[in-house]
């Protein structure tokens, strides 16, 4: 299917633990294959969420969305860690494997960080549709 890239960019001084979508499937399903984030500053981190199909997501608190994971762990994506340029990678393992996360047709993923964050902080994801 074709490849599909979502991101966000949140901003620097936004509050701690608000859902900022990332990406929405389609009426397919998307294979998750990349995603890279870089920005923030030290001491804040960011986690992912898979948000179930047709919620809202935006300016809301995971614990404001029944049925919300966690499909990084908690603050795994460091702020302070990264650049435009030089971005770090969340899905890559050591040895250069990357785990696929497959999202149900009309879900999202979205990120939230740990504390308030000084400086903006993005994120980007890219996936396959898969023909369902």
């Amino acid at each position: 299917g074709r490849f599909l890239i979502g991101s966000v960019t949140v901003a620097a001084g936004s509050a701690a633990e608000i859902l900022h979508r990332v990406f929405t499937a389609g009426e397919k399903p998307v294979a998750i294959t990349q995603a890279q984030y870089y920005g923030g500053d030290t001491g804040e981190g960011g986690t992912l969420f898979l948000i179930p199909p047709n919620a809202f997501v935006s300016g809301m608190k995971p614990s404001d969305q029944p049925g919300s994971i966690a499909i990084t762990n908690g603050g795994v994506m460091s702020g302070a860690k990264g650049t435009v340029e030089f971005p770090s990678n969340v899905l890559g393992t050591i040895d250069g494997r990357f785990p696929l996360l497959i999202m149900p047709a009309f879900s999202s993923i979205a990120v939230n960080l740990n504390n308030p964050n000084a400086a903006s902080f993005s994120v980007r994801l890219g996936g396959f549709e898969l023909d369902a």
